[in-house]
C-alpha cells in the first residue's frame, strides 16, 4: 500500500477510502483536478441559516487588517464570517446561506472575477448582495464603470457609518420583498 493511503487509514475514515479505491466516491477523479461533482463546480450541499438566528455576513479579503476591523464592526450583531483565503470562503458558502457578502475588489490569491463567477454559480445566491471594498483612489473607476451582480463598493478604510449605511439598506430591501 502507498504512503498516502496508509496516512489516509491512518487519519480518515475507512469507508471513505473504500468508496475512493471502488470509484463510488463524489469527489474528483483520479486523473482529473475538478470533476462535475467536486461540489465546488456544481454544488449539492445543502445550506442553513446560523443557528444563532443572527444574519450571515461573509467577508474574503487578503488584508488581516479589514478583516479584524469588520470582524470587530460586525460580530455584535451578525454572525461573521471571514476570510483571507477565497477558496476557503467558497467551501463555507458550500454549507452556509450567508445574507450579505463583501468582497475585496482586488484578491492576490485568486482574481475577483472567478470568485464571483463561483459564487453566482450557487442558484441559491444569486440574489444575495455583493459589495466590494475598494480604495479610495479607485472608487471612481467602480462608480463609472459598474460591476455586473456587484450591489455597491465600501470604500477603505472602513467606516462603521458607511457600513452601517449598508446594512440598513439591505435590511430594509429584506422587508420589502418580505411585504410583496
Amino acid at each position: 500500500m502507498s504512503d498516502g493511503l496508509e496516512k489516509f487509514i491512518k487519519f480518515g475514515d475507512e469507508d471513505d477510502l473504500q468508496q475512493i479505491l471502488s470509484g463510488k466516491s463524489k469527489g474528483a477523479h483520479p486523473n482529473e483536478q475538478f470533476s462535475a461533482d467536486d461540489g465546488l463546480v456544481t454544488p449539492k450541499v445543502s445550506r442553513e441559516r446560523s443557528e444563532s438566528g443572527k444574519p450571515t455576513i461573509v467577508v474574503v479579503d487578503d488584508d488581516y487588517q479589514a478583516l479584524d476591523i469588520m470582524k470587530i464592526y460586525l460580530s455584535r450583531d451578525y454572525e461573521c464570517a471571514v476570510f483571507s483565503d477565497p477558496k476557503e470562503a467558497i467551501f463555507y458558502i458550500n454549507s452556509h446561506l450567508p445574507d450579505i457578502i463583501f468582497l475585496d475588489s482586488y484578491m492576490t490569491m485568486m482574481s475577483t472575477k472567478r470568485i464571483m463567477s463561483i459564487i453566482r454559480s450557487y442558484k441559491e445566491l444569486s440574489r444575495v448582495p455583493i459589495y466590494f471594498m475598494v480604495y479610495e483612489e479607485e472608487k471612481d473607476v467602480f462608480e463609472t464603470k459598474p460591476v455586473p451582480d456587484v450591489e455597491g463598493i465600501i470604500t477603505r478604510p472602513i467606516a462603521r457609518g458607511d457600513l452601517q449605511k449598508i446594512l440598513d439598506k439591505e435590511k430594509l430591501r429584506e422587508y420589502m420583498e418580505k411585504d410583496t
